[in-house]
């Protein structure tokens, strides 16, 4: 078998040094689509080839000099292209548009100069495409200095980045975003929600981003702001090999700081605690010697460090290397290849945070009191190993099988101790502080198989698309402690005490998760006259089980003395008399252990088709149905939950070519939006002693929204574009983070189902080079987009009436939850390629969006945020480039707070600080 793999790496480098390539995309003039089996030939030679699945094409081993080519396809015009120049070791781009017969009877012959588009490709599938949509390239992306595909989404229209990973389009967040990596969804590691972290894919193997903001059949229906497809390079044009190191520290840290790091955790639960002697309650040891050491011997496997400490760190740093290639088996089938191979790690963190929770008290109160207050001090330390592994194979010009394989671990350790106050338990002279150490293990596995084919020539091809894939997310946080005390300072002397009877006793959690997801997809596109049928399904089957115990520290005869790990490990067990100082019991929950699942099923029927008499008017609609079931159960079987339904989610897109470069468009959809499993189970979490605690619920249902789009869009030149969209949802039962008005003293967050909600708005983009003002701003690039969105929901009687205690006139509305009414995003690029200079400066403001829902009006929200970013970068020599950043250079706090009579309650504040970053990198 080896002696048929036509390539070794040693002839490959001889052979691309003193040869060169010709490489390209063939597409249809009118339409822009991709010609998929165009002949490509060297004219007056037998030296061709065809062009691939999506329109590609590549002539290898040309010696320098200059080629006539000629293309052509069955019902289209043959097109010469003359003087095109070779170089060796250089790969000459070449993109080609042919004309139908009908329009053009004679053979085109052009000048080569005239024929090359850099933005050919990626500007036509956004001016053709059959959805309203905004796209990034890889062109662009490099120019940004983005070095993920997180970093490269903050330049898209109407998105904001969340926590530099997570995405928001149009406002909307979480499970209204869906994340596909070469249209296949991905998992995410984050079992908290729906969110996929972007900051995990490299951004030097993306081709494109594209992210689509109207609905069509052929793609998932679980999505409402936007659904955000990654595409990697399968075919890589050439070799290449790009590497890079960087590092970096935030202000609030520092160079050679000092951060808060847990210690002493445990593993695992140890094995003492599955002795079958380990009793219930103390009581059952009096008298029972047998019962007595084995309550003794757990105790003693958990006589760790409670206390995080402060530890010297030097800075962030981080690597990464990319590479891919494309050569050939067989003689004559080619074979791409792309890996990715990444660690980051990153510490970050802060002494003066602010904590604290309010509440109204009575209907009559004329300010909120505090539950909790603290000044917090926090520290964060991520290590993050990521690989990325692809391989294509073309074992003829119209079939395409490719395997996909991701593996991404992260670690995260936090730690906290919160210092302050609990006025409605504790009096003024006491005050109370609390720690907190965790460590969470994630990991994302998972593979995919898909394949592309073609059958039959020229316009009638038929086209076959399916795909395979698997995955598995874990996460594991093992011991994860709380330790809590008060104190009462008296002078030069202080006492220390825990009351059990106010707070929790010091605790530790086990957790662990499991995920497995499995999908399949089958797709057959079939020409139909000028237009095409389209028809296809998905299945899909998800399931989840979580484990959490919980081991309490309590005390027979135990003194606190101030030192928690004194008070856990110098006390710990069997005394000499018989009785224990602390000792430890297993108080696991039976509600917080579950399993749960979702199973999911579609099939689809669309057309494009040209309206008739309406010259350039393309209408693109159908419908898909959509079946979707969750179930959970938890080991206390009172506590059940499943819901099951059947979708059928019409669509349709008109799209008007007013001319060549500019559309007018008109979509409408009807999406859904599914619960997490995190937001189904009703699992009860919570951060820190004060805190809401969390719980899910197990009644929810799907979210159904219709989608309405109008968008105008002029592409005035290379890069260049101006457009304005107006779009307008109707959601029914929506799903809210919101306090539970049924929970005592309003310490409960959960979610709920909404009747109805509505979100209207208006989009605004704008990108212009400045060489038209001056020939030397010829280097200039500017852009911006604006996005205007307003969100209501009707308020309830109950909910009005206890607004009116402190508001004689209140909204009959307020915001949807997890809406921003404007985004901006801001970009000023400056890029002289011959002197490998590149300077771009990025600002985004988002604004107050609600983070939770109250039950009395007194809503608590996410506020208003800008960030300004500078990114500054050189060549040095042939590949090297130097990279200087500063993020959030204007300082902006992450700030949570209610508003109530005119006075404003922070519930967090978290210092972000500023962040300058260095990278050196090398491309080949």
């Amino acid at each position: 078998m080896l002696a048929g793999i036509a390539w070794s790496p040693l002839a490959h480098a001889q052979d691309e040094a003193s040869t060169g390539a010709i490489t390209g995309v063939v597409v249809e003039e009118g339409r822009g689509e991709s010609l998929p089996g165009a002949n490509v030939r060297v004219e007056g030679t037998s030296t061709g080839t065809s062009t691939d699945l999506n329109g590609r094409y590549r002539l290898n081993g040309l010696a320098p000099g200059a080629y006539d080519l000629v293309f052509s396809f069955v019902g289209f015009q043959q097109k010469t292209v003359t003087g095109v120049e070779v170089s060796s070791g250089q790969t000459t781009p070449l993109d080609v548009a042919l004309a139908e017969e009908s329009a053009q009877l004679e053979e085109v012959v052009v000048e080569a100069q005239a024929a090359r588009d850099s933005e050919a490709g990626l500007l036509k599938d956004r001016a053709k495409a059959a959805a309203v949509s905004d796209a990034i390239s890889a062109e662009t992306i490099s120019q940004m200095g983005a070095g993920t595909v997180a970093d490269a989404m903050s330049n898209v229209t109407g998105a904001s980045v969340v926590d530099g990973k997570y995405v928001n389009v149009r406002g909307l967040q979480g499970r209204y975003v869906d994340v596909q990596l070469d249209n296949s969804t991905l998992p995410t590691p984050d079992p908290d929600g729906n969110s996929v972290p972007l900051d995990l894919f490299p951004s030097n193997l993306i081709d494109n981003i594209v992210t689509t903001k109207s609905f069509t059949p052929d793609e998932p229906a679980t999505f409402t702001g936007g659904s955000i497809d990654v595409t990697t390079k399968s075919f890589p044009e050439e070799f290449f090999l790009n590497a890079s190191f960087s590092t970096s520290f935030n202000s609030e840290v520092g160079i050679g700081g000092d951060i808060l790091r847990p210690t002493g955790g445990l593993s695992a639960v140890p094995s003492a605690a599955d002795d079958e002697n380990v009793p219930e309650n103390i009581a059952q040891t009096f008298n029972d010697s047998e019962k007595q050491q084995a309550l003794s011997n757990l105790t003693r496997a958990f006589a760790t460090r409670m206390t995080p400490t402060q530890r010297e760190i030097v800075g962030n740093r981080g690597a990464e290397v990319a590479t891919g290639t494309q050569f050939r088996v067989f003689e004559d089938w080619p074979v791409g290849v792309i890996a990715s191979l990444s660690y980051d790690e990153s510490f970050s963190g802060y002494d003066d945070g602010k904590t604290a929770r309010f509440d109204q008290g009575g209907v009559s109160s004329e300010t909120l009191g505090a539950t909790a207050d603290y000044t917090t001090q926090r520290g964060v330390t991520e290590t993050l190993v990521g690989g990325l592994l692809g391989v294509s194979v073309q074992p003829a010009p119209q079939h395409e099988v490719s395997l996909r394989g991701i593996y991404n671990a992260d670690e995260e350790q936090e730690a906290r101790i919160e210092t302050g106050l609990l006025p409605r338990d504790l009096s003024s002279g006491q005050r109370f502080q609390t720690r907190v150490s965790r460590t969470t293990e994630r990991s994302v596995r998972s593979g995919e198989l898909r394949g592309t084919h073609r059958f039959g020539g020229g316009q009638d091809g038929v086209r076959v698309q399916w795909r395979a894939m698997w995955s598995e997310v874990t996460r594991d946080e093992p011991d994860y402690r709380f330790f809590s005390n008060q104190f009462t300072p008296r002078g030069g002397d202080t006492t220390y005490s825990i009351s059990k009877s106010i707070y929790p006793v010091p605790a530790r959690y086990f957790r662990d998760l499991e995920e497995d997801d499995a999908s399949a997809n089958l797709s057959v596109e079939v020409p139909l006259g000028e237009g095409l049928i389209k028809a296809g399904g998905r299945i899909r089957s998800r399931s989840r089980a979580f484990r959490e115990r919980r081991f309490d520290h309590l005390t027979d005869e135990a003194n606190f003395s101030g030192d928690p790990d004194a008070y856990i490990d110098d006390q710990a067990g069997l005394r000499e008399e018989g009785t224990f100082g602390t000792y430890v019991l297993d108080r696991t929950q039976d509600r917080n252990n579950y399993d749960a699942d979702q199973e999911g099923g579609a099939g689809f029927l669309m057309a494009e088709l040209p309206v008739p008499g309406v010259p350039a008017l393309e209408m693109v609609g159908g419908v898909r149905v959509e079946h979707s079931e969750m179930s959970l159960s938890t080991f206390e079987d009172r506590l059940q939950g499943d819901f099951s339904n059947t979708d059928v989610l019409p669509s349709a897109n008109l799209i008007w070519s007013l001319r060549e470069s500019m559309n007018l468009r008109a979509a409408y959809g009807r999406t859904i939006a599914l619960p997490s499993f995190r937001e189904f189970a009703p699992f009860e979490s919570f951060s820190f002693v004060g805190d809401y605690i969390e719980r899910g619920n197990e009644s929810l249902t799907r979210t159904r929204v219709d989608n309405f789009d109008l968008r105008w869009e002029w592409f005035t030149g290379p890069g260049e574009l101006l457009s304005a969209s107006v779009y307008y949802k109707d959601f029914t039962d929506p799903i809210e983070r919101t306090i539970d008005p049924q929970a005592a003293a309003n310490q409960v967050v959960t979610y709920r189902n909404r009747d109805k909600a509505t979100v209207y708005g208006l989009e605004l983009e704008a990108r212009t080079r400045l060489d038209d003002l001056a020939t030397w701003l010829r280097h200039v690039q500017v852009g911006g987009s604006l996005t205007l969105s307003q969100s209501e929901i009707t308020r309830t009687e109950e909910v009005l009436e206890a607004i009116r205690a402190f508001d004689d006139d209140p909204s009959d509305t307020r915001p949807l939850q997890g809406q921003s009414p404007y985004l901006l995003n801001l970009n000023l690029g400056y890029q002289h390629p011959e002197a490998g200079t590149s300077v771009n400066v990025y600002f985004n403001r988002f604004g107050d969006r609600l983070d939770t829902v109250s039950r009395n009006g007194v809503d608590i929200y996410e506020r208003a945020r800008s960030t300004l970013n500078v990114r500054a970068s050189q060549r040095l020599l042939r590949g090297v480039e130097a990279t200087v950043a500063v993020d959030n250079i204007l300082g902006s706090e992450e700030i949570v707070s209610q508003e109530f009579r005119g006075t404003e309650f922070v519930n967090d504040l978290r210092p972000l600080g500023r962040t300058v970053s260095l990278s050196l990198s090398y491309s080949y």
